[in-house]
């Protein structure tokens, strides 16, 4: 606040300018042109005059001249008087008092301007920004005299520092994110203290959904209790800090080998990894990170740079490992260390660097920035797991029902860690459900409940230190009366029905418990919950969203959000009707998606039953190792793969085949035999990391149920084709009695598929091509 001097004639404002006239042109300039602007907004006069002078000119054929050439340069006096007769003008037209109360402000505001300097440096290190901000929120709130102008750009600066320079997140964040979060964020921020790293895309993306769900629980009741659990954030450049001490930086130039010199590389990276060191600095850092936390379980996520952004989501291509984080220090901070080491060395995985070879960012420095998060949930016996878990989508690829609209969305859910909901498993199923349409489940009759229920729960040991994956129905009858929040997940299978638990009178190990998650989809709360997070995160985003959340029976707890990766919209395409029987190839009527796949060549078929006459897990690596090779020689997009079970799911290799991104991603489509004989049920895939592969990839997927009444496929045209194995893969001729390929781009005839959503139907059938 400025007083007047009673002993001067002057108003208080002169004085001020006649000093800065004195000792400080800069900011005098500064405060000139921000009266300038002042006087411009409220539409004075004598200031659109002054403005003339910046703009010498004022017929239309100089206006047009001087679109196309430089203007003339005026004079610096001329500029030092228009500057001064602002002042002039802002006396004439202005309340002395309204002057003084102006100049005040702005030389206050001046006071904070180091903290905007501070933020327009890019490269202004870690430990450096952190003292800024530390500085400025010691400002008593009340002096923070500063612009909103002043503060956005300050925002949109520590946002590209810490978060993403891509311009669609920086659009968005800057209405969630405020410059006092970042202040409450800097503790949790580990990095070297020279650095310039960012907290990469998960991290991005985690703060950003935190700050708009926060924003928006005054809109949506529903979101009141939802929260994100503690987390830390470790800096992206530790990557190449790690290089650099530990010699190893002809690592960068790995992404450009051949795909089996890179496989058999990472083969010994990551073991050359967990054997290498951290700096010290870095060490002390985790170390007081591990004091916070205590002997709380945790995960170590990937959160590079490229990740979970609008340009790419890299599901699954980058671990998260979980750790009990049980013993001394020494042991949790080895353990950490550990973790840590072997999540960067996936930046150098075959299917990552393939993945950012098809999304064409091969030549950008990956970084892996880490993030660690308290694991959700609680101790039960020996175990640590939250009583759910799962992942929500805004937008449906995959409706089972006519009814479900496409924005209805789409959750899996799984008891105990996530890990379940985003793998994809040969030997078990989770519950999917939409949360615009509860009451429409996949699974309705008993028997299909018992049948696709999960088997098999992801714990962490407490008492061995380690992730497993144990029986659900001994969990839940050894400790049923410990778990909280149980009767939301299990139902009771008695006398051929499936009962709601009452805990009251419940003894679990009597009683044959059925994980239908009955209890929580009927819960209008829950479903209610889940669509408000979809609705706003969406709003926000602009677009559909992905997000993984947890619970640990009370509250629910938001883990990961991304922009959803989508196939695209499809124009709508007609199945053509009066197609000879002989040129249909196949046909299927369920979970069917809107996609057309048009003009190829070739099929890639593993034969079903010759697969699972197979008599070694060798023998069935070796179909793997054979798909991989068809799928660098045939022509990219020329062919679909075609065979049995799940494609890409861990477990029982028997079951499908075990593939990876990198092994299938040049194909066009990929078509999953379900037949109950070997009992090879292709699991709805929707929703985990593999199926988001296939989506980015613009791999279509389609399931063909052949026990089913519509369910066909042509075994007279499969089995009457000359089989092209050897001429495309000779060293796997062996395997021509599992492994088929069909087709020759040297004659007219090519195939075409096209499926239709909206009637769920698929057909594919040979295409008679015109020559000449």
């Amino acid at each position: 606040m400025i007083f007047m001097n009673k002993a001067s004639e002057k108003p208080e404002w002169k004085i001020i300018i006649g000093m800065l006239e004195k000792f400080d042109l800069v900011l005098l300039n500064r405060i000139m042109r921000r009266m300038f602007i002042h006087l411009y907004k409220h539409d004075v006069h004598d200031i659109l005059d002054l403005m003339k002078e910046l703009e010498p000119y004022d017929d239309a054929n100089a206006s047009r001249l001087y679109s196309n050439m430089p203007l003339p340069k005026i004079e610096r006096s001329t500029l030092r008087r228009i500057m001064k007769e602002v002042f002039s003008i802002a006396a004439n037209v202005l309340p002395e008092e309204e002057i003084n109360n102006l100049v005040s402000i702005w030389l206050a505001q001046e006071r904070s301007r180091f903290l905007s300097i501070a933020c327009e440096n890019e490269n202004l290190q870690l430990d450096e920004l952190k003292k800024v901000l530390i500085k400025f929120f010691t400002i008593p709130r009340e002096e923070h005299f500063m612009s909103s102008n002043d503060f956005i750009n300050i925002r949109v600066s520590l946002i590209k520092r810490f978060l993403s320079d891509h311009l669609k997140y920086i659009n968005i964040a800057k209405n969630y994110i405020l410059v006092r979060d970042f202040y409450k964020l800097t503790p949790s921020i580990i990095g070297p203290l020279r650095g310039t790293g960012r907290l990469g895309g998960k991290a991005a993306g985690l703060i950003l959904a935190s700050k708009i769900i926060e924003k928006k629980q005054s809109e949506y009741e529903a979101l009141k209790d939802v929260t994100t659990p503690r987390s830390w954030f470790i800096t992206s450049d530790i990557t190449i800090n790690f290089l650099h001490y530990n010699a190893l930086e002809e690592m960068v130039s790995l992404k450009y080998a051949e795909p089996e010199q890179i496989c058999a590389s990472y083969i010994m990276l990551k073991q050359l990894f967990k054997n290498s060191f951290f700096p010290q600095e870095i060490v002390d850092q985790l170390q007081h990170m591990l004091e916070e936390i205590g002997n709380k379980p945790v995960i170590v996520r990937s959160s590079s740079l490229l990740e979970d952004s609008f340009q790419a989501s890299f599901s699954g291509k980058y671990k998260s490992l979980f750790l009990a984080n049980s013993g001394n220090m020494d042991d949790r901070l080895g353990a950490l260390l550990d973790a840590m080491a072997e999540i960067m060395a996936s930046v150098f995985s075959p299917d990552a660097i393939e993945y950012r070879k098809n999304m064409q960012l091969l030549d950008f420095t990956e970084q892996m920035g880490l993030l660690v998060q308290e694991v959700v949930g609680s101790k039960v016996g020996d175990y640590f797991f939250p009583l759910y878990a799962g992942v929500a989508f805004s937008y449906n690829e995959f409706r089972w029902s006519p009814r479900i609209e496409r924005e209805d969305g789409m959750v899996r859910l799984v008891a105990g860690l996530g890990t379940r909901a985003v793998d994809r498993l040969t030997d078990d199923y989770p519950v999917l459900a939409s949360p615009g349409k509860p009451g429409l489940r996949v699974n309705i009759t008993r028997e299909d409940q018992l049948r696709y229920s999960q088997k098999y729960i992801d714990v962490i040991n407490l008492r061995t230190g380690r992730f497993e994956s144990i029986s659900l129905k001994e969990i839940v009858s050894e400790y049923g009366d410990q778990i909280e929040g149980i009767s939301d997940i299990i139902s009771i299978d008695e006398d051929g029905e499936l009962k709601q638990v009452v805990p009251a009178i419940w003894d679990s190990s009597s009683t044959e418990n059925i994980p239908t998650f009955n209890g929580l989809l009927d819960d209008k709360k829950f479903m209610e919950k889940l669509r408000a997070m979809l609705n706003a995160l969406e709003d926000a985003y602009q677009c559909p969203v992905d997000v993984e959340f947890a619970s640990n029976g009370s509250k629910l707890y938001l883990l990961q959000c991304r922009p959803q990766g989508q196939w695209g919209k499809q124009s709508p395409t007609s199945l053509p009707e009066n197609i000879p029987d002989d040129n249909i190839i196949f046909t299927a009527d369920r979970y069917v998606t809107d996609g057309v796949v048009d003009d190829f060549h070739h099929i890639v078929y593993v034969d079903p039953l010759a697969y699972s006459n197979l008599s070694s897990e060798r023998e069935m690596q070796q179909i793997a190792k054979a798909v991989r090779t068809l799928n660098q020689r045939l022509p990219p997009q020329d062919f679909i793969l075609m065979g049995p079970g799940r494609w890409g799911s861990r477990g029982d290799i028997k079951l499908g085949v075990q593939v990876t991104y990198s092994d299938i991603n040049n194909t066009s489509m990929l078509i999953e035999l379900a037949k109950k004989d070997g009992d090879y049920m292709p699991e709805l895939s929707f929703g985990t990391h593999f199926f988001q592969d296939l989506v980015e990839s613009r791999i279509k997927y389609l399931p063909i149920y052949l026990d089913e009444n519509s369910g066909f496929l042509n075994m007279e045209y499969i089995n009457s084709q000359t089989n092209f194995l050897s001429q495309w893969a000779l060293e796997f001729a062996d395997l021509s009695d599992v492994i088929k390929v069909i087709g020759d781009r040297n004659t007219d005839i090519s195939m075409k598929i096209v499926m239709d959503g909206s009637s769920d139907f698929a057909m594919g059938w040979l295409v008679q091509n015109r020559q000449g």
